[in-house]
């Protein structure tokens, strides 16, 4: 691993080179044989892990709504244009208590088993406020009618009150007439409860049966309102209760929990996208579709569910239709949106993740976006994907199976929904449902988590890691009652995915978690009784089959989707442009690293020091020492306008033709000759370059100088004093011709010659407008005046980084410059 965490290119494609874009015709076999497998596991574990599941399915939706109105007569005149709502109930605590009586070894007992699932139907005056029901049917799977309450208008009044003799007779008139055998319950008792404007009376009919659960009771009861029948409905009563509440209530919470964490991680992939779109790293148009996808999907689901989802909410006095629109309207707002911008943000931003060899994982889906679906990628993947989520639900069927004995429950009311189970077409929704969330969650974990992370940790770490974080973040698989059992879930969930995703491609592990979870919403519509609700089990299925279906007659082939340039996203091309641009900065940076010089400590008898810090990879300014035959000393400074390539590029120039132009005649005019020629006729106008040029003399100490447009050089003195050595010209390739003021000067034993580009008076503090600035300068010159010139020139640059009081050094990645510093220190003696 490199020092930087990130894996080597060959490692990063050892990951993928087992991606393979079309199967081999065993390979096809294989996967068709597990397959049936998964399928025949299912079907087998399926009744002995719900072994108290309820009553045959016979009846719909529908069906239970047109039983209930027209057992409503029973009880009064029915509701002229009624708003109905039908919603599938599943008492848990119930079927914990059957289970827990099973498990004892009690014998199955069908009149409680009717109530572990029914139709609740609600019937409401269309202007009535949402709390402010008509009437109330329930109607178990089967068909046979558990409850029938007619409600209670808010100004009704009843003074008179039945005696429990006339509540007995109509109560048992009222049952015959309702299809109950009397002659199962035992002797009835009475309860009743006062209101101030009447009193209810309650005649409850115990079931001989219920001996057959111990501390369990149940029947039925019938209800009167002062004198008037109000209806009847099933009952139950468990004392140990309670002892149910507590793992109910954590599974409960657990997937609750598991809506919040949506909203939980939007701001962080929002704050990714956002970073990654403005540097220009992502693409849009294929994350719109997926946005679109997401949201007309989850959108189809409210509207087809939306009357008994919203079922159980009211506020204040809207009326039941108004709190199904606001229901609709607040979904479609907040929660669905967030869902559908989790999938766009994932997909854009982790695409742009997955250039290279990662590319190849994203082949198939590229193609199924495309509608490039007849071709060998498209179908082995599909094939896998298809047959890997059927052979993981029957996997996890078999698993639920063996932990039943170690009391690890998946609860048949956890079993059902979210909401497909109230549509009218519930294999449809049941499809569309698991598709919105099973696309943005896969994108999410596939794309922009686990794609970086084995990029920065390898594989097993890597995977590991995200599994982990996946396994607390996604949905289970599975609902059980027992929170250690259900977090197993989600990391198994999790790793099933992370493992098929690094084998194989994005679409494996999307379709096998799709293809699981519709297999196990659809398995009891498929087991049902009903010919239409079998229909739309097997219907959803197909739906996720689509993809193979389409392209099956190309199993077994080699003709493989193949990129185009034109099918690479804009986005993409970008970063390979990019990535190439900065290959090409880097090789230019080693270039100019290796032209300009690493000066020794000394070099010919006099002491020397420098500093040279880019503000970008490639530097504008330039800087020389060079020992002459004569054993004089050329000393050289110069800055290019602005920085990056095209300023390192003059700087390259210019620094050769002042190395030959010296070689042959380092004398200050020629020097300057020289290179405002090569300037003038070499960079655009806006490139000028400046220069300032030294000739010293170690022997006599004398020097011959001038400055083309560049900062004057300094003579330090030992005893601290501080001169310019002033000399002023045109920069070089302003004019053709140029006038320079040569200039002489004597130096001192001790003296120091501090040469500089702008970048060191320019520097400004950290949030402000302040620059060092010449006064700054001179006071650090004259302060490190006596030392060596290794330590003059540390002390000038700690003088600086204290002025810019960022907490960093010059030098480091994370300060950033805006113009090139270089330092230029020469000791005599």
């Amino acid at each position: 691993m490199s020092r930087s965490g990130r894996k080597s290119a060959p490692e990063t494609a050892g990951v993928v080179r087992r991606t393979r874009l079309h199967a081999s015709l065993p390979e096809v076999f294989v996967w068709i044989a597990l397959a049936v497998a998964g399928v025949a596991t299912v079907a087998l574990c399926f009744p002995r892990v719900f072994p108290v599941e309820s009553s045959p399915w016979t009846t719909t939706r529908d069906a239970a709504v047109e039983i209930t109105l027209e057992r409503l007569r029973d009880l009064g005149e029915p509701v002229l244009d009624p708003y109905v709502t039908a919603s599938l109930q599943n008492p848990a605590p119930l079927e914990m208590r059957l289970r827990t009586s099973a498990r004892a070894g009690d014998a199955p007992v069908p009149e409680v088993q009717k109530r572990l699932s029914f139709w609740s139907v609600r019937v409401f005056e269309r202007g009535a406020p949402a709390s402010s029901w008509s009437y109330v049917g329930q109607v178990a799977l089967n068909g046979q009618m558990l409850a029938l309450i007619k409600g209670v208008p808010p100004d009704y009044e009843s003074p008179a009150q039945l005696t429990m003799e006339q509540a007995r007779e109509r109560a048992d008139r009222f049952l015959s007439e309702q299809g109950f055998d009397l002659t199962r319950f035992g002797e009835p008792t009475e309860r009743r409860v006062q209101s101030p404007k009447y009193t209810s009376l309650f005649v409850r009919y115990p079931e001989f049966e219920s001996q057959n659960v111990p501390s369990l009771d149940y029947g039925v009861e019938v209800r009167f309102v002062g004198d008037r029948l109000h209806g009847f409905f099933s009952w139950w009563d468990d004392p140990g209760q309670q002892v149910f509440d507590e793992p109910l209530r954590l599974a409960v919470l657990s997937q609750t929990a598991h809506i919040f964490v949506l909203f939980l991680i939007i701001p962080i992939v929002a704050f990714i996208f956002v970073r990654r779109y403005h540097e220009g790293l992502v693409g849009v148009q294929r994350a719109t579709y997926l946005f679109v996808v997401v949201l007309v999907s989850l959108g189809a689901v409210l509207v087809l569910t939306a009357r008994p989802t919203s079922d159980q909410f009211s506020m204040a006095n809207l009326t039941r239709p108004q709190v199904t629109w606001l229901w609709i309207g607040i979904q479609l707002t907040i929660y669905v949106p967030a869902v559908a911008f989790l999938a766009f943000a994932s997909f854009s931003s982790g695409e742009s993740l997955s250039h290279g060899a990662w590319r190849l994982k994203l082949a198939s889906f590229d193609a199924l976006l495309r509608g490039q679906w007849q071709n060998s990628t498209v179908a082995s993947s599909s094939l896998r994907g298809v047959a890997a989520g059927l052979v993981f639900g029957g996997g996890l069927m078999a698993l639920l199976l063996v932990l039943q004995g170690q009391g690890v429950w998946p609860l048949w009311a956890l079993f059902w929904g979210p909401w497909w189970e109230n549509a009218v077409v519930p294999g449809v929704t049941l499809f569309l449902v698991n598709l919105g969330f099973s696309l943005a969650y896969t994108c999410f974990g596939m794309l922009l988590v686990l794609t970086p992370a084995v990029d920065r940790f390898g594989v097993w770490l890597g995977g590991g890691l995200v599994t982990l974080l996946l396994g607390v973040l996604y949905f289970p698989p599975v609902s059980v009652v027992s929170f250690g059992a259900s977090m197993l879930f989600g990391l198994l969930g999790a790793a099933v995915l992370v493992a098929l995703y690094l084998t194989y491609d994005f679409t494996v592990a999307f379709l096998a978690g799709l293809t699981q979870s519709v297999l196990f919403g659809a398995w009891p519509l498929v087991r049902s009784e009903v010919t239409s609700l079998q229909f739309q089990g097997f219907l959803a299925l197909s739906l996720v089959a689509v993809p193979l279906f389409v392209s099956a007659r190309f199993l077994g082939r080699r003709e493989e989707f193949q990129y185009q340039f034109d099918d690479v996203p804009a986005h993409v091309r970008r970063i390979a442009e990019r990535e190439r641009q900065k290959v090409e900065i880097e090789t230019a940076r080693r270039i100019q690293s290796s032209i300009l010089p690493e000066l020794p400590e000394i070099v010919g008898g006099v002491e020397v020091a420098h500093t040279y810090l880019p503000a970008s990879e490639v530097g504008g300014d330039f800087y020389d020492v060079i020992e002459l035959a004569d054993g004089r000393l050329s000393l050289a400074i110069g800055d290019v306008a602005g920085h990056g390539v095209s300023s390192g590029l003059v700087m390259s120039m210019a620094r050769a033709a002042l190395t030959v132009q010296v070689g042959y005649d380092p004398e200050v005019g020629p020097v300057f000759e020289t290179l405002n020629r090569v300037v003038y006729r070499s960079a655009r106008r806006r490139l000028l370059t400046t220069l300032c040029y030294v000739l010293l003399d170690p022997k006599t100490r004398t020097v011959q100088y001038a400055s083309a447009g560049h900062l004057y050089p300094y003579c330090v003195s030992e005893d601290g004093s501080v001169r310019s050595l002033r000399s002023t010209a045109y920069p070089l390739g302003v004019r053709e011709n140029l006038t320079i003021e040569e200039r002489d000067a004597r130096l001192e034993p001790g003296d120091t010659l501090f040469l500089s580009s702008d970048g060191l008076v320019e520097a400004r503090r950290v949030g402000t407008e302040e620059m060092f600035g010449f006064d700054r300068l001179e006071d650090s010159l004259s302060r490190y005046a006596s030392r060596p010139a290794t330590a003059f020139r540390s002390g000038i640059v700690e003088d600086l980084e204290d002025f810019i009081d960022s907490g960093l050094s010059l030098d480091s990645d994370l300060l950033k410059r805006d113009d090139d510093l270089t330092l230029l220190v020469a000791k005599v003696f």
